[in-house]
Formats: structure tokens, sequence, C-alpha cells
């Protein structure tokens, strides 16, 4: 071979093992995209829910004090330091998850974090529970 054409076939392996190497790594370990989160109008998950609640798992991320004193029926507590341990049980499809806190905050860091471990069926509720209350939606107080 001569000196022109070896010069090309080493770029275009440089090229191959490049573009390998670059396609071969997920980008959610980069930081070139941002995560979305699929938020949902708290009237319009509502009436999703009363047709068919076998089809979500409602989770209130709030603290245990916070659930007790109003919480939205149909959710269950798993406070957001519980994640960790209860993601084992919680469906990576078949249902949705949804997820509320008090305004949304604490359920987008809920939200990101199952994410982060594979689940892909996540909604969060558009300014929690005082926005659900705001929509005169019912709520439970214990």
């Amino acid at each position: 071979m001569n000196k022109t054409l070896q010069i090309v076939v080493l770029i275009f392996i440089t090229i191959f093992i490049t573009a390998g190497i670059i396609y071969a790594t997920p980008l959610k370990h980069k930081n070139i995209i941002e995560p979305s989160v699929h938020d949902v109008l708290s009237e319009d998950f509502y009436a999703r829910y009363i047709e068919n609640p076998d089809e979500y798992v409602f989770i209130d991320v709030r603290g245990v004090d916070q659930y007790k004193e109003v919480h939205v029926e149909g959710s269950v507590n798993m406070p957001l330091h519980t994640l960790y341990d209860q993601r084992k049980n919680l469906p990576k499809n078949g249902k949705t998850i949804v997820i509320i806190c008090s305004g949304g905050r604490a359920s987008g860091v809920a939200y990101g974090y199952l994410e982060h471990y594979g689940f892909l069926n996540l909604e969060r509720i558009e300014g929690g529970v005082a926005a659900w209350v705001t929509a005169g939606l019912p709520t439970v107080s214990e």
C-alpha cells in the first residue's frame, strides 16, 4: 500500500473506533440531555383515575405527618427517603406511577430518582396537593 492509502485507512479506523465509543456510552451519564418530567394537571389525572384506579400506583412522597394532615384520596404514603427500598416493590410496566407532594419539588426529586432506576412509567401531579385542593378534588384528613 502506498503512504496516502495507509493514512486514509488509519483515519477511517480512528473515526470508526471513536464513533463506536461515543455511541456505546449512554447519554444519560453525560450532561447533554436534561431529563424531562411528565407533568399532569390534577383535574385531568383525577378524571382518568376514577375511571380505572387499578391502572395507577398513586404515591404521596411527603412525610407521614403532612400526609396524615391532608392527602389525596387513593394515594399511598411513601416518603421520599423511603424510595430507595420501596422502588423494588414498584412496577416498571403495566401501571403508571403517579407522584404527588406539597407543591411539586419533592415529587420532582422522586420522579428523577425513579427514572434513574429505569422507571419510565411516571407522571407527576403539577402543583402537588396545593393544586389538588384548589381544584376542589377529594382529600382525606386523619
